[in-house]
Parts: C-alpha cells; sequence; structure tokens
C-alpha cells in the first residue's frame, strides 16, 4: 500500500510561504524595501516595470553583503535580525521572520549584486525557482541591487489573479508612501516605465507629507506632540474641513513601522468628536514610539499587525493628545458638515440668494428651452437595465397618460412652483408634489446613461486648458476611469506623473468649475472602491447626474416647469432619483379632503 503522507519539497515549501508574504508585486516592494532600510540605507531607489508584473528593483547604499551572506540569504529563515527567543521582544528591525527572500524566490527570477563598502568587490547571484543559477564576482557599488523579474512566471495561475497595471501599481504607491514617511532622514527615488514619479531627499515631516500628497496639504496640517512614561507621541492630523469620505490618508506608525490597528484609529477619530461626519475621515500622519519590550509585532507574516500590552492606556492617551492638538489650535465644533449620504462633492459653490426679486429673476434657470421629451430608456434584451437601482423598479411609473396631458401654453396653470423647490401638478385623482431637484437628477442620470453607452457625451470646450494637479495615487484613480469620463464628455489628457490637462467637461456642467468637477469625482470613486462598491460607471454618472441638478431655491418660469414634467414622466423611473431618494408623492383628492374636515 501506497503511503499517503509524504515531506514536501523545499521550493513547495517556499510557494506555499510566498502565498502569505508574496501577495502582489507591492508585497515584493514592502519586504525589499524593510530589507533596504535595516541594512542602515541613505538613499533608496526604486525601479518598477508593468507594475512590478516585469519587474521589481530595489537600489540601496547600505552595509551590503559578504559572499556567504549573500547565499544564506536565499535560505528558508535565514536572518541576521533575531537570534534567540527572547529578541522576539525587543524587536527593532523591519524583518526578521526570514522568509521573504526565499518566497520571493520561488515565485520569481530573482538577480542580487551586492557589495560590502570594505570589500574591492561584489557578488552577482541570479536565482530561479529557489535554485541558484549563477554565482560570480563582480565590480559594482557598495550597497545592494536586487531585481526580480517575471513575478509569478512559474505560478500562472497566482499571475492571472493579478489586477490591471493601473491598480497594482496604486498599491505599490501606497507602500512606497508608507516606508518614506516612516524613514524622512532616508532619500527616496521611484520610477515607474523610465518615468520619474518621485525625487525625494532627506526632510522633515511636513516636507516629506507635501512632497507625497501634493501643495493643498501645507493649509491642513495640525502639528501633534506629547511624551508620557508609556508612549511619545508625535506627528500631524488634518484640520476637520479637509475631511474625506475614503479611508487611505491615515497612517499610523509604532517604532518607524506602518501599522493597522483599528482600535488605536477609532482613538483618533473619537477624538474629533463632533467634527467631523459619521462617514468622514481625517488625514494624520501620526508616529508612536513605545519600548519594543511592550508590543508583540509577530503576529501576522505582512508585520502590519502589532498587540500591545496595554491598550486601554494608550488608547486614552492617544485620543488626549488629538484633543489637545485640536484645542491648541483652535479647532471648534461648529463647523458644517450637512453632506448628501451618497456623494461628498455636491455642495454648490455660489449660494442662492431668495430675498430680491430681482435676484430671483436673474436666476431664472434657462436649461429647459421647450426641450423635447427624452425617449424612455430601452434596456437590454435581458431584462436588465445597465445600471440596476437600488429601489424596486417594479411599481407602476408614474406617466404622462396617468396624470393627464400637459399643458404648452406657459401660464397655463396646471403646474405651480412652490419655495422655488417643489412642483405641484393637478392630476385627474388629486395632486402630484415633485420635489424638482430629485425629477432635475433622474432626468440627467437618464441622459448620462444614453451618453456612456453610446459614447457620445456633449462637451464643452474651455477656452483656456485647466491644469489638475493630483497625487500619484489620484492620478491612477483617474487613468483607470479615462475611458468612463470621455464617454460622458470629459476631454482630458494625462500630463507627466500627476497633471491632467482639462480642455472640456460634460455640457451639463459647463457652470461648474472642470477641477472641482475632477476632485470630487476621485474621491467619489475611492469612496465607493471602499464602501458600496458600483460599477464605476455607475459611481460617475450618479455623481454628475446629483452635481448636475436644478439646486432647491431655483425659480422656474412656466415653459421650464413644463419641459422638466415633460422629460421625467418620459424617464426610465418617475418614482425614485438613482441612489432611491423618491422624487414625488400623489395626493388624493380623498386625502385633501380629509385635510380640511
Amino acid at each position: 500500500m501506497m503511503n499517503k503522507i509524504r515531506l514536501l519539497s523545499d521550493l513547495l515549501i517556499n510557494q506555499i510561504a510566498a502565498g502569505e508574504v508574496v501577495q502582489r508585486p507591492a508585497s515584493v516592494v514592502k519586504e525589499l524595501l524593510d530589507n533596504a532600510i535595516d541594512a542602515e540605507s541613505k538613499n533608496i531607489k526604486i525601479v518598477i516595470k508593468d507594475a512590478g508584473k516585469q519587474l521589481i528593483q530595489v537600489i540601496d547604499d547600505g552595509i551590503g553583503m559578504g559572499a556567504v551572506d549573500a547565499r544564506i540569504c536565499f535560505e528558508k529563515h535565514a536572518t541576521s535580525k533575531i537570534a534567540h527567543t527572547d529578541d522576539l521582544f525587543k524587536i527593532q528591525t523591519m524583518g526578521f521572520r526570514g522568509e521573504a527572500m526565499a518566497s520571493i524566490a520561488a515565485v520569481a527570477q530573482v538577480e542580487m549584486e551586492t557589495r560590502l563598502h570594505e570589500a574591492a568587490t561584489g557578488i552577482y547571484i541570479s536565482i530561479e525557482g529557489s535554485k541558484i543559477k549563477k554565482e560570480e564576482t563582480i565590480a559594482t557599488a557598495p550597497g545592494t541591487k536586487i531585481s526580480v523579474k517575471n513575478l509569478f512566471y512559474n505560478i500562472p495561475a497566482r499571475r492571472n489573479f493579478l489586477k490591471s497595471n493601473p491598480v497594482e501599481f496604486k498599491h505599490i504607491l501606497e507602500e512606497v508612501h508608507h516606508a518614506a514617511l516612516a524613514r524622512t532622514a532616508i532619500g527616496w527615488k521611484l520610477y515607474h516605465n523610465d518615468v520619474e514619479i518621485y525625487k525625494l531627499a532627506p526632510e522633515k515631516l511636513s516636507h516629506r507629507i507635501v512632497h507625497l500628497f501634493g501643495e493643498s496639504y501645507k493649509k491642513q496640517l495640525i502639528p501633534c506632540k506629547e511624551t508620557t512614561n508609556i508612549v511619545t507621541i508625535e506627528g500631524y492630523i488634518g484640520k476637520p474641513e479637509y475631511t474625506k469620505k475614503t479611508r487611505g490618508e491615515q497612517f499610523l506608525f509604532v517604532n518607524q513601522r506602518f501599522i493597522k490597528s483599528p482600535f488605536l484609529n477609532h482613538a483618533i477619530k473619537n477624538a474629533y468628536d463632533r467634527l467631523l461626519p459619521a462617514d468622514g475621515f481625517p488625514f494624520y500622519t501620526i508616529y508612536l514610539t513605545i519600548d519594543p519590550q511592550w508590543i508583540d509585532i509577530n503576529v501576522h507574516p505582512t508585520k502590519t499587525e502589532i498587540k500591545f500590552q496595554d491598550e486601554k492606556a494608550l488608547y486614552a492617551i492617544l485620543q488626549a493628545t488629538i484633543k489637545k492638538s485640536l484645542a491648541t489650535h483652535h479647532v471648534v465644533d461648529s463647523l458644517d458638515f450637512e453632506q448628501d449620504t451618497n456623494f461628498s462633492l455636491l455642495r454648490f459653490t455660489h449660494p442662492i440668494q431668495i430675498n430680491s426679486p430681482q435676484a430671483a429673476k436673474e436666476r431664472t434657470y434657462t436649461q429647459f428651452k421647450a426641450a423635447p421629451s427624452l425617449p424612455s430608456f430601452v434596456p437590454p434584451k435581458d431584462g436588465k437595465s445597465l445600471f440596476e437601482d437600488p429601489k424596486d423598479n417594479s411599481a407602476t411609473p408614474i406617466s404622462a397618460q396617468t396624470v393627464g396631458a400637459l399643458p404648452h401654453q406657459h401660464g397655463a396653470g396646471t403646474a405651480v412652483q412652490l419655495y422655488a423647490s417643489y412642483i405641484i401638478v393637478q392630476v385627474q385623482s388629486g395632486a402630484l408634489l415633485i420635489d424638482q431637484q430629485a425629477a432635475h437628477e433622474r432626468v440627467l442620470y437618464d441622459k448620462f446613461i444614453t451618453h456612456f453607452q453610446n459614447k457620445n457625451g456633449a462637451s464643452q470646450q474651455l477656452l483656456m486648458p485647466e491644469h489638475l494637479v493630483v497625487n500619484p495615487v489620484d492620478y491612477m484613480v483617474l487613468l483607470e476611469n479615462e475611458a468612463i469620463l470621455r464617454s460622458l464628455g470629459f476631454i482630458i489628457d494625462p500630463f507627466g506623473t500627476s497633471t491632467i490637462i482639462i480642455h472640456g467637461c460634460p455640457a451639463e456642467l459647463s457652470h461648474h468649475t472642470p477641477k472641482q468637477l475632477l476632485e470630487g469625482l476621485i474621491e467619489q470613486l475611492k469612496w465607493n472602491n471602499s464602501k458600496h462598491k458600483l460599477e464605476p460607471a455607475e459611481c460617475c454618472i450618479r455623481a454628475l447626474a446629483k452635481k448636475a441638478s436644478i439646486p432647491h431655491g431655483t425659480k422656474l418660469n412656466g415653459v421650464e416647469i413644463d419641459a422638466l414634467l415633460a422629460q421625467l414622466f418620459s424617464s426610465s423611473n418617475t418614482m425614485y432619483t438613482p441612489d432611491g431618494r423618491k422624487i414625488c408623492i400623489m395626493l388624493s383628492k380623498d386625502s385633501l379632503a380629509t385635510l380640511l374636515t
């Protein structure tokens, strides 16, 4: 009888370990940067090609390795950073498990050049499938250069699970952000497909934040600092008015190691108290310095999770420190954060004045110029619309037949506007009360859906192109969704590594600032990815429809009211907005009569 239990080969063991350590190209970048930092490097250069799928190269000027160490570093559980069990409880290096190089070598083609500073020559090693293919003495600069080529070349299934290049490179950028923020005394360079993304000299933290995320961060940084017998806290937090609805710019470091801690993140957010909306996330870069004996970082292979000896005390100290910084800089809880629960970009930049009759005349909305009603939305053959509404659409929609023929004469009196926000229409069975903004949002949503399906969004050319400068992560978000934006009417061109040139925007939004539109859409797409997981096109279309809809307080004349109603009653759903809010309600004759009895 054949034995069923067998010992695994070293290659298979390393490939299994790689499943925990090397999940995507960004995982390789993290492990190589950890090693470069531990090698006491002063300058680190990162070269990426094809979002890391083709090449990941990290070059440092650290201490380097001799021939024996260069060979042993690819062995399983080989490390110079711990020697005894007690060392696990006083770890001060970034790496210590000895898994990274062996795991990477099991799933990629790896080349390493390394040289000690005092040595005349260095050593070159080529390794593939955990086996050394070539080893020789070479002339090379002091330090170490590691090139990881064709990641997952020998595990096609793993390679097929990788996302698109913009997505994978965005994860790499996040790892570079973590390392560059953790070690501001190190100079960093990042290249992607031979294009320079970052060139950071050693600098203080505030400068590093601005150089990573943009000039706008100069205005929002609040310093915080506190020293106790348990922990030293220092860093920067963001002003509440710059809060975002997406995570991703919250950086927490313990002993210069980036960590993920929902418990401590809650302490920071809770310190803002009523200054933030329920779904808002402030920017912060906080550094905690704690005695290594009071923490355990040997929790997860990625080393981003930490156990604390006294979590409750740490929570209280961190929360008090943030509150003190906010109070010191006179941030009070009188800020207005009335935002729509779905879209943070939808604030109106021009407040509406409703007292002056002349002002009311000047702001008369003129988009509905005897506009023909939109054709009904025709769903695909499978019976499902391109984007399903959150509400049940099976209810019979209110149609032109339901409410009777609409008047075509101005001032016929069938439809009346109330408070420059609502429209009441007399129908055979009673009266229909309509929210004009919600109605227009539905009309525009259908229009943008048609633009997207036909890829023929109407554009308004700008007299002078505008330049939008964003951080590299947001730049990747825009590039990833460029085709969607173009189909809706945006005319944009990438320029360099962080600039978007805007030549035109959707005609329906020509009265809005193009830069603010795109910034809002970036934020919306990031928020959607972390929360609702809508299709990117659906997310953009909903946001644009809401942004372009006529706000409450806008007076409409009779022709405009009739045109809006005609388009609403021929829309795909007359009852609900795309995000499920009611557009109208029916007041029956009987219910009206009971109000007066």
